[in-house]
């Protein structure tokens, strides 16, 4: 794949380095001209990529690995690729926007400097040219992140990628770092512009965004002049919040790295490293102080008109995300929030919090007001709140727009990450959210889950007994109304695809199965109550992309992780899915995990003859995803602790078995939810051991064919699991005559003698069991004539069916053959 990525992407460009009329030959320079811009092409591909939810770390993120793959293979070579990457994208980043022609055009004295000027901005627009703009911006956003700064206390990668760092790679290129600020102006132009047509500016955003990228890494090569004036530039579009939210990050970590390029000097690296501190300290708090007044005059003039405009939300929402941004500037994982400062650096170096070139202001704290936090509160409820006492009682409270609660989240959720004591008092408001009977949007409701997860790795004792309202998010929006009320009537809400059989709150539930598994697999959470039970629903889920993520989890790492997953439930699945709450084993299942932590099943609804299908689709799940070993200890369980239990002279499971088909009601006291739960147990029961996916060494026979490889001229290792397989089948036929057969026979009696309608599928199980294995029934059934007569019979009439199925399916084929020969 790597050596694809390259001949059909980066050799195109290095080769002709952002020149492709090199060629004189006019064949030659179509074939290479086509090459060229199919490489520009795939590049912007993966930046329009990056523009959707989710998007943006999996396309970037994969240039970079491959980027970084191919510096390594590289080897001797790979510091002359990346000087050439450098020097094309620099070429072809100026030209796409015309930074080179607006140089002659000012260089002109002449009356055609003005046509020039427009015939410019029109060019900007061919197709051939976002596309060249949009991959090279995209291409040296990536080289950036893969070259690491000449730093000792980052990472390992600058050792094993191209061997240089990114400053020795822009030093070998020789290109002019102006063209940064020079290529950010220009866009900041264009977005402004009110003669750029609205369908270009989401193009020139993206662009935009992997500008601030680039000047986020390479601040420190940016001439001072220009740096300065970059930042003045970039300071007010902040402050006017006239910056689109989704450009808000990178806009902040440029400021970040033009400030500590401004803070260049002779001093030494402390002196310097402090002064950057409090640099960034001054505009950062700078901002807060806006955000709080913005904050507070838009939601003064709510109280007066007491509805949402479109340009409050948009203002707040600007507003929350950029809060939201500033108060994570300096953030690390590793921090601890007792021994950071606000201001400056403070204590003996730790590698963990001690600022790097890399990352200059690792360590930095700046917590906001408590004013603006409590601004942002006011924005998490329904409505907001009466912010004055004058207000008449009868009068109704403004509803805030779902789009704006759910930024509101998102924001608290930052604040909380830096601030233990305000995480303790906001948890009871996230996981109120999460609670069914809230009915809450589902961006809300994916907001604060994603909250509490980050919540989880940074206090873990804090969340652990949140843990029964995120497992809930599995199921969000079932067993109850899902109805949604729209509040926001803008732009800025959430909108989700009409699919046949979901609602809005596939986005949590999709959200709950990817941040759960994360947590476990990390052991950050554990499986306790009926977590995996939830975990398994999801697997039915009505939504097929929601049940395709929670079998790959399920499947993949988690099972990885812990092979007896799977097996170790699919008997407590039994009594959980159908609800029959009275059995020891529910009880067992609900208990499992300790630490007194309760999940339970409640909103999962697979109970009944509805959920019949979704719980066979996790039955043949489970099993086709356990070993032989498993699948022989599975069906010693359900037929001891299940068939076997229906034996005894008490619980729901006799009771069913010994209750008449007719006049229930006089025949036993249990209410008929009991009844109905006990009696799908049994059902599911049989339906598992009748299934093809439990059969030991071979998967969907019957009659006896044995679908074993033959060992005969296979390697060592075939025949070694040939034989383990054979194995295997010998001690799973002598458990069922021995256990299985005496158990299954007893309970005929019983079933027969109450006329139970579960004898019907009991037979069937037997006679799957006769028909595999026909002299060793006929062995030990040789003192019950009557059931073998009864098998015999059965036998023979199953054989019918198949021979008839079988030559119909033989006619079926020749009427087609022949319609499609006529």
């Amino acid at each position: 794949a790597v050596e694809f990525f390259s001949v059909l992407v980066i050799e195109p460009i290095v080769e002709l380095g952002g020149y492709p009329e090199r060629h004189d030959d006019d064949d030659d320079a179509d074939r290479n001209n086509t090459r060229y811009l199919v490489a520009w092409r795939i590049l912007s591909k993966l930046s329009d990529g990056s523009k959707e939810a989710g998007g943006s770390r999996n396309a970037s993120g994969s240039l970079i690995i491959a980027l970084q793959k191919l510096f390594i293979n590289g080897k001797d070579n790979s510091k002359s690729l990346a000087k050439n990457l450098f020097r094309a994208v620099y070429h072809v980043g100026g030209t796409s926007l015309g930074l080179d022609r607006q140089e002659k055009s000012r260089s002109m004295n002449d009356s055609s400097a003005p046509m020039l000027e427009d015939e410019l901005e029109v060019n900007l627009f061919d197709p051939t040219k976002i596309e060249i703009r949009t991959g090279s911006w995209c291409l040296l956003a990536a080289l950036c992140s893969c070259l690491t700064a000449d730093d000792s206390n980052t990472t390992k990668l600058s050792s094993s990628t191209a061997n240089m760092s990114l400053s020795q790679a822009v030093r070998a290129s020789r290109i002019d770092s102006s063209f940064l600020t020079l290529s950010l102006k220009k866009l900041r132009a264009l977005m402004n512009s009110p003669d750029v047509p609205s369908d270009k500016k989401a193009n020139l955003a993206a662009t935009s965004r992997d500008c601030l990228r680039v000047i986020s890494k390479m601040g420190c090569f940016v001439p001072f002049d220009d740096a300065k004036a970059c930042f003045v530039d970039l300071q007010n579009d902040l402050e006017s919040f006239t910056v689109s939210v989704a450009l808000i990050p990178s806009a902040i970590y440029a400021l970040i790295a033009l400030t500590k390029r401004m803070c260049d000097d002779d001093k030494n690296d402390e002196s310097r490293k402090k002064e950057v501190f409090g640099e960034v300290c001054n505009w950062v708090n700078r901002l807060l102080h806006r955000c709080e007044t913005a904050t507070d005059s838009c939601l003064s003039s709510l109280a007066q008109r007491r509805s949402f405009l479109e340009q409050d939300e948009k203002l707040l929402s600007h507003v929350l995300y950029m809060v939201g941004e500033l108060s994570m500037v300096g953030f690390t994982s590793q921090e601890e929030s007792s021994r950071l400062s606000g201001n400056a650096v403070k204590g003996s170096r730790d590698d963990v919090t001690y600022p790097t070139d890399s990352e200059p202001v690792r360590g930095l704290l700046i917590r906001p007001s408590t004013r603006l936090v409590h601004l942002v509160k006011l924005l998490l409820p329904n409505s907001l709140p009466m912010l004055s006492s004058a207000v008449a009682e009868h009068e109704q409270l403004t509803p805030i727009p779902s789009a704006l609660r759910a930024h509101a989240f998102i924001t608290l959720g930052k604040l909380c990450l830096r601030d233990e004591s305000l995480a303790k008092e906001s948890l009871n408001i996230l996981a109120r959210e999460l609670h069914r009977d809230s009915h809450s949007d589902p961006a809300v409701s994916s907001n604060c889950l994603m909250v509490i997860g980050d919540l989880c790795v940074r206090y873990t004792n804090l969340v652990d007994k949140y843990l029964p309202f995120m497992a809930a998010c599995l199921q969000a929006g079932e067993g109850g109304s899902s109805a949604m009320v729209d509040n926001s009537g803008s732009c800025l809400s959430l909108s989700f695809q009409n699919r046949k059989t979901c609602n809005g709150y596939s986005l949590v539930k999709k959200n709950a199965i990817l941040l759960l598994s994360s947590l476990l697999l990390q052991d950050y959470i554990k499986w306790r109550g009926l977590f995996i039970h939830r975990f398994l629903a999801a697997v039915a889920d009505e939504d097929d992309e929601v049940s395709c993520l929670a079998q790959a989890a399920l499947r993949g790492p988690l099972l990885e992780k812990q092979p007896n997953l799977l097996c170790n439930h699919l008997v407590g699945a039994v009594f959980v899915f159908n609800s029959c709450k009275a059995h020891p084993i529910y009880a067992a299942e609900a208990s499992g995990g300790g630490n007194g932590l309760t999940i339970d099943f409640e909103g999962a609804s697979l109970a009944g003859i509805k959920g019949c299908h979704r719980r066979r689709e996790v039955y043949e799940m489970m099993l086709s995803n356990m070993s032989d070993e498993q699948k022989l200890e599975v069906t010693a369980r359900l037929v001891k602790e299940i068939l076997g239990g229906a034996l005894q002279s008490s619980g729901d499971l006799s009771a069913v078995c010994n209750m008449p088909a007719v006049g229930i009601r006089h025949a036993t006291r249990l209410p008929s939810v009991r009844i109905e739960a006990a009696t799908n147990v049994l059902t599911d029961t049989l339906t598992i051991l009748t299934s093809p996916e439990i059969k030991v060494g071979r998967k969907g026979t019957e009659d006896g064919e044995d679908d074993l490889v033959s060992a005969n001229g296979s390697r060592p290792d075939q025949q070694r699991n040939v034989h383990k397989i054979r194995l295997l089948t010998k001690i799973s036929r002598k458990h069922l005559m021995e256990i299985v057969i005496p158990i299954i026979c007893n309970l005929k009696t019983v079933l027969e003698g109450s006329h139970s309608p579960l004898l019907k599928q009991l037979m069937q199980y037997l006679g799957k069991i006769f028909r595999s294995y026909k002299s060793e029934v006929q062995e030990h059934l040789a003192n019950n004539p009557i059931l073998l007569q009864e098998l015999e019979y059965d036998t023979r009439q199953y054989e019918k069916k198949q021979k008839q199925k079988a030559r119909d399916s033989i006619l079926q084929a020749d009427v087609v053959s022949n319609e499609a020969a006529a």
